[in-house]
């Protein structure tokens, strides 16, 4: 089912973890295999600000 275009601002709040390309892109921008991103997803939930700040946090 495609995204609903009225929601882009809401959609790019979050990581859809059952979405092969954004968990890839995810992956890719943190450096992390793919299961791992999905797992940190799932654990962290998927708001890409809480994802982002999780992964800043495990870097430093």
């Amino acid at each position: 089912m495609p995204d609903d275009k009225s929601k882009t601002k809401e959609d790019r709040k979050l990581v859809a973890s059952g979405e092969t390309y954004e968990v890839a892109d995810f992956a890719r921008k943190f450096g992390v295999s793919p299961d791992e991103a999905k797992t940190i997803i799932k654990r962290y939930g998927p708001s890409r600000k809480k994802l982002d700040a999780h992964m800043a946090a495990k870097r430093a």
